[in-house]
């Protein structure tokens, strides 16, 4: 039987409040959070950190949630963590196409944070098979 990975997650998402609130559901289960409001500096975190869960804005202030997917997936230290996008914008973006991509998940914004824990305890789930 394999080790289990670490319980870390990173997330990516502009909207202070959101992002505090998601920090603290995840940490009440257990993870090592690390947060940010930008690509670029979500980009330095991960490499740093190397997390086993990615949650991501789609719509950054500072960059997009598909170009940090994609560069996340390129780098092979972080190719396999489990990567969630997350967004409000229902013109162009969808569950299907955010898998099309690369995306491990798609949670639609507004979420509760019951679906954010469910989403992260299947995410971390799935990493760990």
């Amino acid at each position: 039987m394999k080790k289990p990975l670490p319980k870390t997650a990173l997330i990516i998402e502009d909207e202070t409040g959101l992002r505090l609130s998601m920090a603290e559901t995840l940490e009440s289960i257990g993870f090592e959070v690390r947060a940010c409001a930008g690509a670029e500096e979500g980009l330095e975190l991960a490499a740093s950190f190397k997390p086993t869960l990615v949650f991501c804005d789609v719509h950054l202030e500072q960059g997009d949630g598909r170009t940090v997917l994609a560069q996340l997936r390129a780098d092979d230290s972080l190719g396999d963590c489990q990567f969630v996008l997350m967004t409000g914008d229902w013109v162009g973006a969808s569950e299907r196409s955010s898998v099309d991509i690369g995306a491990d998940a798609y949670l639609p914004k507004p979420f509760t944070f019951e679906e954010f824990r469910a989403c992260a305890e299947e995410r971390y789930r799935q990493a760990n098979l």
